[in-house]
């Protein structure tokens, strides 16, 4: 394969290409693509066709799997394969219209069950044969790289005391079999200090990633019972406790650098999408508010608690009339309706934590997901929220 167009490198002491070598001609702009995306109804609905590849740098296919011999597997031969509407060719043909595109292949997610991980990476043989069928998998069908989301070492049930030290090495095995044929490693990693601290050897795992996309969201969510926002920028006067003072985008990053991740290999996640909640008292509708469970599903994405920022600004805040509240020093927005509540990321909050992402100089910005954002502009821009990034990151 041809050595990935996005990026220069030079020669490592192995003669293999090297993380610390590699110099990226601008910032990564990282797109994940739900490939279920295509099953979503009326104009919730995504295909690759969607897709608009001068707005990203490294485009992710989310997700294939990995059976219990380490092999990595196509979970929806229908959608992905020329059997059938052939999604990972027309994916990866995004390259001809924009060549300086990488496009990753991502495996794991809540896809797959964590404690297969766990016995791959705990087992020398499995270990090389994941990165020998990670390697063929790309070769085989075009993509530049892997992207690795196991969710989450060390906080799974069963035998995972020594997740953390097996995920080194993992990573080590998987790093070298790609690097050999010009291919690219990165992961998707649990922002917050509580996950990161159980999961993680950060200088460990550091030198086998091209770069490290930082899930800085899901701080809060309806598994708690009250409101609180997806992925607030800072800790704010409604925390209550030091648990809730870290569940923000600024500690995550704090703890990342402090254990030792270098600024330029973070790339800064962000949610298109909200969590959303049922209120206990309609007029008890701030942060921290008692709530009964989730929020009702969005016409799109039909999953409750949860919704597509596509879904929040063209239904809800625009036909149910919404009341938007800004919390200055979280740096986020939430709005409720009656006994509905939702925080979400919109445009304003996405710069507010693009220009602390340049403040930190940290390697670039992520966004989970494409096919959340506005991306046929039914709230005005289309892809809000991805050109914002493009326009702010330095």
């Amino acid at each position: 394969m041809a050595q990935p167009s996005a990026l220069r490198t030079t020669p490592s002491a192995n003669g293999l290409m090297g993380c610390q070598s590699a110099q990226w001609l601008h910032k990564p702009v990282v797109c994940y693509y739900a490939s279920w995306a295509a099953y979503r109804p009326g104009r919730g609905q995504f295909n690759v066709e969607q897709i608009d590849p001068f707005l990203c740098t490294h485009l992710m296919y989310a997700f294939f799997g990995v059976n219990d011999s380490g092999a990595v597997t196509i979970l929806d031969p229908w959608l992905d394969l020329d059997s059938g509407l052939g999604n990972i060719r027309r994916f990866n043909e995004l390259r001809n219209r924009n060549p300086n595109l990488l496009t990753m292949a991502a495996v794991g997610g809540a896809t797959v069950d964590p404690a297969l991980f766990s016995k791959i990476a705990a087992s020398a043989t499995l270990r090389g044969a994941f990165a020998r069928s990670a390697r063929d998998f790309c070769l085989t069908h075009g993509f530049n790289g892997v992207d690795l989301g196991w969710e989450f070492p060390g906080l799974h049930d069963g035998d995972n005391a020594n997740d953390k030290a097996n995920f080194v090495l993992m990573l080590s095995v998987l790093a070298a079999e790609l690097r050999s044929h010009g291919l690219l490693l990165t992961a998707a990693l649990g922002a917050s200090a509580n996950i990161a601290s159980i999961s993680y050897d950060i200088r460990g795992i550091v030198p086998h990633l091209e770069f490290i996309n930082l899930m800085a969201y899901d701080y809060n969510g309806a598994w708690n019972n009250f409101t609180g926002h997806n992925a607030p920028l800072f800790a704010g006067p409604s925390d209550q406790n030091d648990f809730q003072r870290i569940l923000n985008v600024e500690h995550s990053v704090n703890y990342w650098l402090n254990q030792g991740a270098p600024a330029s290999k973070l790339v800064l996640g962000v949610p298109a999408y909200g969590r959303s909640f049922t209120l206990s008292n309609p007029a008890v509708n701030g942060l921290r508010a008692p709530s009964v469970g989730p929020g009702l599903p969005g016409p799109y994405v039909q999953q409750y608690g949860y919704m597509a920022y596509h879904e929040i600004c063209g239904h809800f805040l625009a036909v149910s009339n919404w009341q938007r509240v800004w919390e200055a020093v979280q740096r986020i927005p939430y709005g409720f309706l009656d006994r509905q509540w939702i925080g979400y990321d919109d445009r304003q909050s996405i710069l507010e934590k693009c220009n602390f992402a340049n403040s930190r100089q940290l390697g670039g910005m992520m966004m989970w997901a494409i096919d959340m954002d506005d991306f046929r502009g039914y709230c005005g821009t289309s892809y809000n929220l991805l050109k914002t990034i493009n326009n702010c990151l330095l």
